[in-house]
């Protein structure tokens, strides 16, 4: 049986359109979410996000969400755009495993590839983990 360690959350907005965030170009990256978690010895994290993004024009900017832990990189994921004006729902979900006990700072950030018709996020914007033995 699991054990839960602790929680953490960063939930700015949580509903749509409640939010106007630009993205910034790469190499730039915009910090959406932060939380520190305290993590026992061989724990795990299990990460969630979802996120709303709006295009901003046709052929909008691919975007890369991040999420570091003490400022490494341990999971990404690309997003594409879609027409101009629709509203997109990113949402994922990853385990971060084998982590020594510690407290540890967790963040969420989001860059475009490209410096053209870049998307803007516009809410939800949630992100939590749960630490677990």
């Amino acid at each position: 049986m699991r054990q839960l360690i602790d929680f953490g959350k960063s939930i700015p907005s949580s509903f749509s359109q409640s939010a106007t965030l630009p993205v910034q170009s790469l190499p730039n990256s915009t910090i959406l979410g932060q939380f520190g978690l305290n993590v026992g010895a061989n724990g795990s994290v299990l990460i969630e996000g979802t996120i709303g993004l709006q295009n901003s024009m046709a052929n909008s900017s691919d975007v890369i969400f991040t999420v570091v832990r003490n400022a490494v990189e341990v999971f990404s994921l690309r997003s594409s755009g879609r027409d101009a004006g629709d509203f997109e729902t990113v949402h994922f979900s990853f385990a971060d495993s084998g982590i020594a006990a510690g407290y540890y700072g967790y963040a969420l950030t989001v860059s475009a590839i490209g410096a053209m018709n870049q998307p803007v996020i516009v809410g939800p914007l949630i992100f939590s983990g749960l630490s677990i033995l």
